[in-house]
């Protein structure tokens, strides 16, 4: 994803401004104070808020409102960023807030609060970053913006703040944080299972109430036969009295009406007969269900018998577990000496591989360096020229000056002197003055004439000396500019060879060096392999042990689920106990009916055959019929106390069974809860300690992979930069930057400026690639503003040929040197006029160096 396009309105110097980016490399331009930086600024602000940059002073003075946006492709979407902010004055102080916020996704507007927008914007960018507005984000100020004059913030990060930025910017915090999640998991497993197991302890006594309960029950069952065999007894002996009671009231009654009476004992027999038929058939169908649930009875019998024997096979499968689990507690230590056993073998070889790699290379560079002495040996001049002349090029140069003048002004004597003998020549040949035309004697000037003659002689002769001395003085300058020429050639390939035996002589230490750490490192390996190799057979038995408590566990669940088999059985039976008990009093009720009706029959049978035989024998029937009707009200009080005793001990009965049966339940409960605090204690265990390690060894191993990648990029980058074989960049664990100095480490405040800037800029870039290979930052875009700070013009060269190397998908470059503009792909001039920053199109690289479009 990158950027494709910011708009302003009211941001410092802008009235208004809209600028679209493409992808590679694009340089704002301009004088200081145009406004280049504040378009950082404003990217920044539509990001990320005010918590990198106050809105008062980025809002245009005198401006009510201020707006910026900024909208991203990628994926194949478009997406923006747009904030609003208005001015306001509260309690006499100048403030700003949020007017409207809002983010759109190809077209599609919603609009956020500032906290929603932020996630939003983290979403987007793959930022592992805090979602507060206030939070600051030292990612995008490491990786991607890169502000004015903060380019070595970095450098004076502390340690421990930089190890954590970089550790969330790459992701791998998040194994960190899932260790110590995994490590109060597992506090919080093992304290439930403590309140499980103390739960199950306060759920002991159901085991006594059961026993006592199930003692109760049985004989409270046995208290009830004698008193249902009373209350039958009761039964038949007042069926007997109504009988002999409907006896004498029938014989009483025959006295007046035989013969209705006869008629209406043999309706009512007739009734009864087919009463005994109804009664015998439920009695028939009552002795089949008691045969049914006689079967279902034996059926559960053996179920139910081996309950005590799969509770006592479940109690040795639980005490064996305990055993083997104790054995792996024994074993755990071992493992976890076994982990970082192989850790540390693992960091020693990756040490011993990059102790090769260092040695191979320094190997390389130490034959590159002899190469280079004996080449430099074998240049130029062995020895110093000798100097042709004791003067030099300034007198040299001086005198010439000198002699060139004279020369030049005896050139002159001789073209006056000639002129004027080429005058009185003339003269002596036409007899008249050249000047006044007056006729001359020539006699009167053949003394003017040798006079002129001579004259002429001295000034050649003069000018022919100059010649002399003006031609000595320039083949004398020719010789002291050839041997200051030679001289210089001799100087530099002196300095060549001084600089060729220093680099060869460094070499040689560091070769020496990288040879001991090399042998270091694989005594190491060596070490660590065979601590490996120790604590090997310790994994073994591990597993060993690990599929023992698996094939326990199987069997403690067969054990308990045939324990639950056993128990539903128990339960069974014993309702089928309780069916039979139901179904034999009701047959015992149905024979009763079934006799008292065949009584009633045999009975009404018999008082017909009297009535028809015996109609005179009603003397003393009202005596016997009172006495009938006592003795039938005593037998049916008698009844009732029976039946009423029958009743409190059936209540008692279903209350022992209920208690019973709670009692069961509790002790299901306890046998429950025990097991899941044993589960959960396994679960708490393997969190806290395989699960934890293995979440602490791969982040360990993701940042050292990461330092790997970082390290080699941030050595060459800071190599591009600085010409200088000798500074080696470097970091320790902590990512902190140093260089190495002719094998001695130095720390970056050592630094000259440019080299500081330089290795900043190279963690930076580093950084930032490292970021976007195993981190999760979707932006392909750099921000860079004046990165050049302490920079020489060959330095500057070479970031601009740095940055065209890396060719990086998208890079914003403000910076004021023009060299820069040969690498952009598109340059951007930014101007003030009266106040206000404007932008000036996109200019080709040859048109943003041209003198014509200097400010």
């Amino acid at each position: 994803m990158q950027l494709r396009r910011v708009r302003v309105q009211n941001i410092r110097s802008y009235e208004s401004a809209d600028l679209e980016f493409t992808s590679g490399t694009t340089l704002l331009s301009g004088d200081v104070g145009a406004g280049k930086t504040s378009l950082l600024y404003a990217i920044e602000m539509a990001l990320f808020g005010v918590a990198e940059v106050n809105a008062a002073y980025l809002v245009r003075h005198g401006a009510a409102r201020a707006e910026v946006s900024v909208a991203f492709e990628g994926g194949g979407h478009r997406y923006e960023v747009f904030r609003r902010f208005r001015r306001l004055r509260r309690k006499g102080q100048e403030t700003f807030e949020a007017e409207k916020i809002r983010f759109t996704v190809d077209g599609a507007e919603t609009s956020y609060s500032a906290t929603e927008l932020r996630q939003q914007v983290i979403d987007l960018l793959g930022f592992p970053d805090n979602p507060s507005p206030q939070a600051h984000s030292d990612l995008w100020r490491w990786a991607v913006y890169v502000p004015q004059e903060r380019m070595r913030d970095i450098l004076g990060a502390r340690p421990q703040d930089r190890l954590e930025t970089v550790r969330k910017a790459l992701g791998v915090e998040r194994y960190r944080t899932a260790a110590e999640n995994a490590q109060e998991l597992s506090a919080d497993l093992r304290r439930s299972a403590a309140a499980w197991r103390a739960e199950a302890d306060r759920l002991k006594h159901f085991d006594e109430e059961f026993e006592h309960g199930s003692r109760e029950v049985e004989q409270l069952r046995r208290d009830r036969v004698p008193l249902e065999q009373a209350v039958r007894e009761g039964e038949t002996l007042v069926a007997n009295h109504r009988t002999r009671r409907a006896t004498l009231e029938e014989r009483a009654r025959k006295a007046e009406a035989d013969l209705r009476e006869l008629a209406g004992l043999e309706r009512d027999q007739g009734s009864d007969q087919r009463a005994l038929e109804a009664v015998e058939k439920s009695l028939r169908d009552r002795t089949q269900e008691l045969a049914r649930r006689r079967a279902e009875s034996e059926a559960e019998s053996s179920e139910a018998d081996a309950l005590e024997v799969r509770r006592a096979a479940l109690a040795s499968a639980e005490e064996a577990l305990a055993r083997t689990r104790a054995r792996m507690e024994e074993s755990a230590a071992l493992l976890r000496s076994l982990a970082e056993a192989r850790a540390v073998l693992e960091a020693a070889a990756h040490r011993a591989e990059t102790s090769r790699r260092a040695f191979e290379r320094v190997h390389a560079e130490e034959a590159d360096a002899r190469r280079a002495s004996e080449e430099a040996a074998g240049e130029g001049p062995p020895k110093e020229p000798p100097a042709p002349t004791s003067h030099h090029l300034p007198w040299i140069e001086e005198h010439l000056a000198e002699a060139r003048g004279r020369e030049s002004r005896t050139l002159a004597e001789v073209a006056h002197a000639e002129n004027e003998l080429h005058e009185i020549e003339e003269l002596l040949t036409a007899g008249v003055c050249p000047r006044c035309h007056q006729h001359v004697r020539p006699a009167e000037f053949e003394e003017h004439r040798s006079e002129a003659v001579e004259a002429v002689r001295e000034t050649r002769g003069r000018l022919r000396s100059a010649e002399q001395e003006r031609e000595a003085l320039e083949a004398e300058r020719g010789a002291r500019e050839r041997y200051e020429r030679a001289h210089d050639r001799w100087n530099e390939v002196e300095k060549r060879r001084e600089m060729a035996r220093a680099v060869l002589e460094r070499s040689g230490k560091s070769l020496d060096a990288s040879r001991a750490d090399r042998e270091a490192s694989e005594q190491a390996v060596a070490s660590a392999r065979r601590r490996v190799e120790e604590l090997a057979a310790a994994e073994s038995e591990e597993i060993a042990l690990r599929a023992e408590v698996g094939r326990i566990d199987t069997t403690l669940v067969a054990a308990a689920k045939e324990i639950e088999r056993s128990a539903l059985a128990v339960e069974r039976r014993r309702g089928v106990a309780r069916a039979l008990e139901l179904l034999s009093t009701e047959i015992d009720r149905l024979r009763r009916d079934a006799a008292q009706t065949t009584g009633r029959l045999e009975d009404r049978e018999r008082r017909i055959e009297a009535l028809r035989t015996v109609r005179e024998t009603t003397g003393g029937l009202r005596h016997e019929l009172e006495e009938a009707e006592r003795e039938l009200r005593l037998a049916e009080e008698a009844l009732a106390v029976g039946r009423a005793s029958i009743a409190r001990a059936e209540a008692r009965f279903d209350e022992a069974a209920r208690r019973v049966a709670a009692a069961e339940a509790g002790r299901l409960e306890r046998t429950n809860l025990l097991r899941e605090a044993t589960e959960t204690d396994e679960k708490a265990n393997w969190v806290g300690q395989p699960f934890r390690t293995a979440l602490l060894t791969m982040e360990q191993k993701l940042l050292t992979h990461a330092q790997s990648l970082f390290e080699r990029d941030f050595a060459r980058y800071f190599a591009s930069l600085v010409d200088d074989p000798g500074l080696v960049a470097r970091t320790d664990p902590a990512f902190t930057p140093l260089v190495m100095i002719e094998g001695e480490w130095t720390p970056a405040e050592a630094l000259s400026g440019g080299e500081r800037t330089s290795l900043a800029l190279a963690f930076r870039l580093a950084l930032a690639r490292v970021v976007r290979v195993m981190g999760s930052l979707h932006l392909d875009t750099v921000l860079l503003d004046e990165p050049t700070d302490g920079f020489s013009p060959e330095q500057v060269i070479r970031m601009g040929e740095l940055l065209e190397e890396l060719a990086l998908p998208q890079v914003i470059l403000v910076s004021h040197e023009t060299e820069l503009a040969a690498i952009a792909d598109r340059v951007v001039r930014v101007q003030k006029v009266d106040g206000r920053s404007i932008l000036v199109g996109a200019l080709s690289s040859a048109e943003a160096v041209s003198p014509a479009n200097e400010n």
